[in-house]
């Protein structure tokens, strides 16, 4: 099977399930599975062919959920593009990865011929609006214009036993090639099978008990592999996605919950820490709200325990993951969540786990060595980037570069990064811990540290921190706090103040631009 098999399936066994609300937009799975295959029917006319690439730059929308579905349909494969990004940014990953048609939102119109006039191989553009006053060689076609006048339907078989036959090729195709800027900034095209993708959404549904009653608010661009999993999950059950992309005001994301008696709410730690500082949520009742989910990046014990405080019958799934891993590779039990609140938990079902030292040995109970994960999750490769892959992939095992140890129940904590361990005057700090240390002050709101260069320690440790409403504190009074707590060598010889910490789209700290300020 593939992936548009996913949304095949719900279309005829939940075929007038709501599978997006955006806004005043409601669209169940059978008209999204016809759409999806009238825009897929006119890809393959123009000439679009079985693995040639089609670039998205939508917003979250359900013009968003048709093209990338229609993408697969037609035998293609999806590049969706961070939003967020320059016209010159977003040339350079088109000109990386080559596509011959480009998806377009009119919201991005100042980057339209920058993005053309740059990009060679592109031959088509289908926008939302007409944008041909604009100007631009390339072919351009109004994506209303292309739905209206299609009469393409769905395949009409029965929904059948969804399973993979590892004898068939087409599983192991390319699906898709997400482009993650990783810890040194540098985009790299994470290239994603229809088995990567399918197999690592099974295991999520299987976890996170989802049905097709359900429903969960996305305020994380789909772009982004957390936001991709969201809705994969769902369109796998025949459930619902709830569009909001107005997180900037976090009490209208709030109402949209209420209103839509949303049962999920999946978010990085900067969206928790802003909804629990920032905001009503800690008193909404959030009736029909079943459980969280938290994934990309480490969020503070302190902050958890916030959330389980607020929402105490409600389940919290601590999540860990990587891009390359598309994306699950471990949750934390919600019932485990009291004892183990600083465990990432056990590996999803269908991921094998290890945490291995330099001689790729597994390391004993309490020790840490590097998460090394394995299955059908693990990534295809990088495109164009036959070094940075050989540095991660050995013999089918995606090297994390993730720092971990286990207790003895075998539930595995994060201790750090490789590139995010300081070394200052000889010694090794985790930039994980003198965060979580930090975010046990009540004072501070948001907290990141990094290493910076200094002249006799080599590196010395800062941080980046947001002090919350209606308090004040300077950095001597914080480092005291630190050194009340951890050794010397950790407290942060640096603390500079931020009104907010500057963050890519999909809400995790932007830490490369941190460090490159100094």
């Amino acid at each position: 099977m593939q992936i548009f098999d996913l949304l095949r399936r719900a279309a005829l066994t939940h075929p007038d399930n709501l599978a997006v609300i955006h806004e005043d937009n409601r669209i169940t799975y059978r008209s999204l599975a016809e759409a999806a295959a009238a825009l897929a029917e006119f890809l393959q006319q123009k000439g679009l062919k079985r693995g040639d690439r089609v670039a998205i730059l939508f917003e979250n929308s359900v013009e968003y959920v048709v093209g990338f579905f229609a993408v697969f349909k037609a035998g293609g494969v999806a590049v969706p593009l961070d939003t967020s990004l320059t016209a010159k940014s977003l040339a350079a990953i088109i000109n990386d990865c080559q596509p011959e048609i480009l998806m377009f939102q009119s919201r991005f119109r100042r980057s339209y011929v920058e993005i053309v006039k740059s990009c060679p191989s592109l031959k088509l553009v289908i926008a939302d609006k007409d944008l041909s006053s604009i100007g631009g060689d390339v072919a351009l076609e109004v994506l209303g214009d292309v739905l209206g006048n299609s009469t393409a339907v769905p395949e009409a078989d029965n929904p059948g036993e969804v399973r993979f036959d590892r004898n068939d090729e087409k599983p192991h195709e390319l699906a898709a090639i997400f482009y993650t800027s990783g810890s040194t900034g540098t985009s790299k095209g994470v290239m994603l099978s229809h088995l990567n993708l399918i197999s690592n959404t099974f295991g999520t549904v299987e976890y996170l008990k989802l049905a097709s009653d359900e429903s969960v608010i996305v305020i994380l661009p789909f772009y982004y592999i957390y936001g991709n999993s969201l809705l994969l999950t769902h369109v796998a059950v025949g459930g619902t996605l709830v569009i909001d992309n107005r997180f900037l005001y976090p009490e209208v994301v709030l109402d949209t919950m209420e209103k839509e008696r949303v049962s999920g709410l999946s978010g990085v730690p900067s969206n928790f820490m802003i909804l629990l500082n920032k905001s009503t949520f800690a008193n909404r009742k959030l009736e029909g709200l079943r459980y969280f989910t938290q994934a990309g990046g480490s969020m503070a014990p302190e902050v958890i325990r916030r959330l389980m405080e607020a929402f105490p019958t409600k389940e919290i799934y601590i999540m860990y993951g990587q891009t390359e891993a598309s994306p699950r590779v471990t949750y934390l039990p919600p019932e485990r969540l009291k004892e183990k609140v600083s465990s990432i938990g056990v590996p999803v079902p269908g991921v094998i786990v290890d945490v291995l030292n330099e001689k790729g040995e597994d390391v004993a109970v309490g020790e840490v060595g590097e998460i090394v994960v394995s299955g059908d999750c693990v990534m295809m490769g990088y495109w164009n980037q036959p070094e940075e892959q050989d540095e991660v992939l050995r013999e089918g095992r995606l090297y994390t570069g993730d720092l971990a140890k286990r207790d003895e129940e075998g539930l595995i904590y994060i201790v750090g990064r490789k590139k995010e361990i300081i070394k200052t005057g000889g010694n090794r700090v985790s930039a994980k811990e003198v965060e979580e240390c930090l975010l046990e002050n009540e004072k501070i709101a948001e907290a990141a540290v990094y290493g910076v260069d200094d002249p006799i320690l080599g590196e010395a440790v800062k941080a980046a921190v947001v002090i919350r409403e209606g308090c004040q504190a300077d950095p001597k009074e914080l480092q005291t706090f630190c050194k009340r707590r951890m050794a010397d060598h950790k407290v942060p010889k640096f603390i500079e103040f931020f009104e907010s910490l500057p963050k890519y789209q999909s809400g995790k700290v932007n830490k490369p631009y941190l460090k490159e300020r100094g």
